[in-house]
């Protein structure tokens, strides 16, 4: 199956970064077809059967591309995208509840029908629709039919350096829009019957228990998490310790939890024999189990790819036959891809298949290593060996993706795997005896207070000096650091003694690769607005070094200032930052500070100069100018002909978040009829302009 499974992977990926027509992709699959069926035609000897081969693997490469133009969502002519912008009432079914706070519900929508003049007219596409909530109505849950009045917006917002990228995480799972109802603006209109419905009254009773216990929000957000995968009460810090100890993915419930309840199912029932009726009552009980903890938690795409995943596991155990375990992993994989292609740029899917088949390719042969002579030392090992085998393949994709490195990930895996292992078993005994007096408050009490030793493990280890050190890497270092890995891998299992070449070569290829990185970021310049509705922050860069533009000394001290700054400095790996402030722009006399001038409304970089417009400002500086940004800020009104003035010379104007929607428009418009670039902070998220600096001064 691995050998079906990699060209229909590889005509996904060149159908998303080349696509073609349908048409001309279906015309291919059909020739193909005909070529293909030919040569399994075609008599050969057993010898010559070999040659069959390439024929197969072209035409999966074929339909995996057809296949993903076909189930690609802005392929299909009724998407909700043919709307545009206009405001109308749609017929939508919740397929996700991904958080619910005190004012809001954030969900995945699946498009039914738009209501057009002559009635409701069928749409497609999947959506992120956030619903304000209202006291007198219950909150939506996944199946429920709703109707919506809002308009249909392209998710195009710019995150800020090193921030959450919602057009990415969007467009990995197909959405590419978004809509937002207030609280009168949509209605419950029917449910349809989902499966996880069967575990719905489960999932309150839990709910129920974890509020009247009294716990402290703190405990019960974490027991929320990991037991019923509700992450939305979880606090900042929280989240930040498991990310800095390594261990983020125990609060994904998916194949790290749903693979220990199949490792202790099989440990649990591994005496029960092998024969053929024992292998078929031991996977059937699996795959209750599987599936139950997949209900329980609420059926969210990252444990339903988990529980198909070890499923087809379970049912290649239940066969006469001795199953491959990497064969069905690619088995599974293909299986997944068949049902929804955007799956195989989900960061959980790939982080998840790399972990699964790090765990079959290294596992076993690290174990072999070293025999502890001790019980408690060989479950230490074992589990170490785990968390290393997993490791291998998902830390450069991992480096990639989160520019940054856990390196206590080794001990705090140790203690929250361990604990976590057992909170899972404890869930899914909590299917069995919810509805016990005494004996099911008491499993959640249990499970509590191991998730404190979780909670306190995790803030002990991401506190630690050093915990996550920002690492940053590109699409070729990842290929060698892969080919890194792969050729020490086989030089120190199989003794190929070629593999040592090939892994001196990779890394002098990285040695190289981050030298000339490094040579090219000195040169590198960059203006930066971040994304903040109401006060102006604004940055600038010059190779490694650092300045923050402030509107008064106290925003220093600021939280959410300090988030974005420290996001960016991971991002592109910056020293520490210096400050200016408006104060010192607005002044007469120029002040440096850092690799940056500021003054007579001016803020001026080697290679970027960035100019400021204010009513404020109107008496202290200089109007017009060339430079290559203007920023508008703390303004209320401009007349086209002040428009004029200020922004004559001006190659770029930014707009700040806390302007008015009416002078916004204004700008907007008088920008548009004077073929001048405008881009505005409360509408289109953070602005970045990056350019090579010229260091003979500044301009």
């Amino acid at each position: 199956m691995m050998r079906i499974a990699i060209p229909f992977i590889a005509g996904i990926v060149v159908a998303m970064v080349r696509p073609v027509p349908i048409l001309d992709a279906g015309i291919a699959l059909i020739a193909a077809t005909f070529v293909t069926l030919f040569l399994l035609w075609w008599r050969r000897t057993r010898s010559e059967r070999w040659r069959h081969a390439p024929g197969v693997l072209i035409w999966f490469f074929v339909f995996g591309a057809f296949w993903q133009l076909v189930r690609d969502p802005l392929s299909r002519p009724d998407h909700v995208q043919m709307d545009g912008t206009e405001l109308r009432y749609r017929a939508m079914r919740i397929t996700a509840v991904n958080g619910i706070t005190e004012k809001v519900v954030r969900t995945d929508a699946t498009a039914l029908g738009a209501l057009e003049t002559d009635g409701m007219r069928p749409r497609s596409g999947r959506v992120m629709l956030t619903l304000m909530r209202r006291p007198d109505q219950a909150d939506p849950i996944r199946g429920d039919l709703i109707l919506v009045r809002s308009s249909i917006e392209s998710i195009t917002r710019i995150p800020d350096p090193g921030g959450f990228d919602r057009r990415s995480w969007g467009a990995s799972r197909g959405m590419y829009h978004e809509s937002f109802a207030g609280p009168d603006a949509w209605v419950i209109q029917g449910h349809q019957v989902q499966w996880t419905d069967l575990f719905e009254g489960v999932r309150q009773q839990v709910s129920r228990w974890l509020v009247e216990s009294g716990l402290p929000t703190r405990e019960r957000a974490l027991v929320r998490a990991l037991v019923l995968g509700l992450r939305d009460e979880l606090e900042g810090d929280q989240r930040n310790a498991f990310v800095r100890s390594g261990t983020i993915h125990v609060l994904a419930v998916s194949g790290t939890h749903v693979g220990f309840i199949y490792a202790m199912l099989l440990f649990m029932l591994g005496w029960w024999g092998g024969s053929g009726k024992v292998r078929l009552m031991r996977g059937s009980l699996i795959l209750l189990a599987l599936w139950g903890y997949a209900g329980l938690t609420g059926g969210s795409p990252s444990v339903l790819r988990a529980t198909i995943m070890f499923s087809l596991f379970t049912l290649a155990s239940m066969s006469s036959r001795r199953a491959d375990p990497i064969n069905s992993l690619f088995t599974a994989a293909l299986v997944l891809l068949v049902w929804e292609p955007h799956m195989l740029i989900e960061i959980g899917f790939q982080l998840s298949f790399l972990a699964v088949l790090g765990i079959l390719l290294f596992h076993r042969p690290i174990e072999r290593l070293w025999v502890p002579n001790g019980k408690w030392v060989g479950r230490i090992w074992t589990l170490t060996v785990l968390s290393l085998s997993a490791q291998l393949l998902t830390t450069p994709l991992s480096l990639y993706y989160f520019k940054a490195f856990p390196v206590w990930f080794l001990p705090a895996n140790l203690v929250v795997v361990t604990a976590v292992g057992f909170a899972v078993y404890g869930s899914v005994g909590l299917l069995l005896v919810h509805a016990i007096p005494i004996i099911g408050p008491l499993v959640v009490v249990l499970l509590t207070w191991l998730l404190v030793i979780v909670d306190r493990v995790t803030a002990f280890f991401g506190s630690l000096p050093g915990a996550y050190p920002a690492i940053r890497i590109g699409k070729s270092d990842v290929l060698l650091l892969y080919l890194l890995v792969l050729a020490v891998a086989t030089w120190l299992m199989l003794g190929w003694r070629r593999s040592r070449i090939i892994a001196l070569c990779a890394l002098g290829g990285l040695l190289l690769n981050w030298t000339y990185h490094t040579y090219t970021l000195e040169d590198h310049a960059s203006f930066t607005v971040y994304d903040d509705r109401q006060a102006l922050q604004a940055a600038m860069t010059l190779g490694r070094q650092y300045t923050v533009l402030c509107s008064a000394p106290d925003d220093v001290d600021d939280p959410w200032l300090g988030m974005k700054m420290e996001r960016h400095q991971r991002a592109l790996g910056l020293a520490q930052p210096t400050f200016a402030f408006m104060e010192e722009v607005r002044g007469s006399v120029a002040v440096q500070r850092g690799v940056t001038l500021a003054g007579a409304g001016a803020w001026l970089s080697p290679g970027i100069s960035v100019r400021f417009m204010s009513t404020k400002d109107a008496r202290s500086i200089v109007v017009g100018g060339v430079c290559d940004v203007l920023v508008v800020h703390d303004t209320r009104y401009l007349s086209a002909d002040e428009l004029t003035r200020w922004v004559t010379g001006a190659r770029q104007v930014v707009l700040a978040g806390g302007l008015s929607w009416k002078l916004r428009e204004h700008v907007r418009q008088w920008c548009t009829d004077h073929a001048v670039p405008c881009h505005d902070i409360r509408e289109q998220g953070a602005f970045a302009m990056e350019r090579r600096a010229d260091r003979r001064g500044h301009s």
